[in-house]
């Protein structure tokens, strides 16, 4: 049975939430006890320090006037109020009271040192009240004991403000926990969803398909925007491909169907061997033109899979010399006129690859320039880029067509009349994104300038797109 989608957004929220919850409620009490637990250590450490200080006065009243002074002075203290702070026992060796605040020495202390405990204590008034006690005890001369207590009960008045702090503590952090955490996942949840229903239909054909943006331009707004760009780019490779099937299947349809026509007629015919010759000659023109169009392939392949690894330093004005000067016989034969301005200018790239830019800029540009027309090509440096330039006298692309012309096979010659498949301008197109290179193409009245931007410094920190 399937289970509704929006049933199972809800409760993977609501998992989410008791998740925070849980995670809250135990940081506060960690937080909570830890604050107890020093808090405790301190006034521990304080009492004992005000015990010390008090039993050693005692101490060295004792020392001054024996077991009568140290008495006497015990019983000036039980008529003062500090008694509250404070009680004593004075206790012979074999443990009888002889003056103090308590009727016996208590069964808890049987050594010398800190103890807590619970026991009777006799206040200024006479009365006896039951009181949480820490008390220090000591072993005076000839056998005496000496009893110093002070009442301890903040500590107990401590334990129960904490416990009460944490319980609502614990209580408005859950219910804060499971709302905060509710909204949280929710949100969380429900970008979850729009992305994996928008993948879906993505998936199921519907190229058009992109996330929802929120505006709000947080975190998910800008992963939103990271996953369009992909299915922007899936689609423009998708219809790139179905554009490259169809027109690839027209350009090696034509010459095999040429190839194998001529065949079948000269079987048919029994042609004499001057025909066959000729048949021969065009069938291997034909071959010739199936290899360029494989060749053209396995360029743009080849260029796409450029990295940064393979780049160098390049000093583009020497490459596009070089590119010039293969193409100046190409240009007198056809009448075009060649001029190269340039100033020397160094970048990082793939040398190969950025010679075969300029020869395919150079291919295009004589070959759809008339006769008499004029190629140039210019290389400028500016602040942050070097700045190829190739403008011909040709007929141009229509703005409406210039971002299809850098698809693979795509031409303007519907017709196909003119050499070429298609692909010289995908292979400007692939070096240029390869070396994060901005590519434009304007308009020369009349004619094509194509415009291409290439960083001064490095700009390949990262694989390309």
């Amino acid at each position: 049975m399937a289970t509704d989608p929006r049933t199972a957004t809800h409760s993977a929220a609501f998992r989410g939430a008791l998740w925070i919850t849980l995670i809250a409620l135990l940081t506060t009490t960690i937080a909570l006890t830890v604050q107890y637990l020093q808090t405790s250590s301190f006034l521990e450490e304080k009492t004992r320090g005000l015990l010390d200080d008090e039993t050693a006065s005692l101490i060295e009243r004792f020392d001054a006037g024996g077991p009568v002074e140290l008495a006497a002075f015990l019983r000036r203290q039980q008529t003062l109020s500090r008694l509250n702070e404070f009680f004593y026992l004075l206790a012979a060796p074999d443990g009888t009271p002889l003056v103090g605040n308590l009727t016996a020495w208590p069964a808890e202390v049987d050594k010398p040192g800190f103890k807590r405990f619970s026991t009777n204590v006799i206040s200024a008034d006479g009365t006896v009240h039951s009181r949480t006690v820490i008390t220090r005890a000591v072993l005076l001369d000839g056998g005496y004991r000496l009893l110093v207590g002070q009442i301890a009960e903040s500590g107990i008045a401590l334990r129960e403000r904490y416990l009460v702090a944490l319980f609502w503590s614990l209580l408005i952090t859950g219910f804060l926990g499971l709302l905060l955490g509710w909204l949280l996942s929710r949100r969380a949840l429900g970008f979850v969803e729009h992305v994996s229903t928008t993948g879906t239909r993505f998936l199921a054909g519907n190229l058009e398909e992109r996330v929802p943006l929120s505006g709000r331009d947080d975190e998910y707004e800008r992963l939103a925007e990271t996953i369009n760009a992909c299915f922007v780019e899936i689609e423009h490779v998708v219809r790139s491909l179905r554009a490259a099937t169809d027109g690839m299947a027209h350009d090696l349809k034509t010459p095999l169907t040429r190839i194998s026509a001529r065949l079948e007629l000269a079987e048919m015919r029994g042609a004499s061997e001057t025909e066959l010759r000729q048949i021969i000659a065009d069938s291997r023109n034909d071959l010739a033109g199936l290899l360029r169009i494989i060749e053209d392939i396995l360029n743009l392949a080849r260029a796409e899979a450029t990295t940064s690894v393979s780049f160098a330093d390049a000093d583009l004005a020497a490459i596009a010399a070089d590119a010039v000067e293969l193409y100046q016989p190409v240009a007198e034969d056809k009448g075009v006129s060649l001029v190269m301005r340039s100033e020397p200018v160094s970048i990082r790239g793939a040398p190969a690859l950025i010679g075969q830019l300029l020869i395919n800029l150079l291919d295009n540009a004589v070959k759809y320039s008339p006769t008499g027309g004029s190629v140039t090509v210019e290389i400028e440096r500016q602040a942050d880029a070097a700045v190829l330039t190739v403008s011909d006298q040709g007929p141009g692309i229509p703005p409406d067509r210039r971002a299809d012309v850098l698809s693979r096979f795509v031409r303007l010659d519907e017709s196909r009349g003119m050499p070429g498949v298609g692909i010289g301008l995908s292979i400007v197109a692939a070096a240029a994104r390869v070396h994060r290179a901005t590519l434009d193409l304007q308009d020369n009245g009349p004619g094509l300038r194509v415009v291409v931007r290439f960083p001064v410094s490095d700009p390949r920190a990262v694989e390309p797109e």
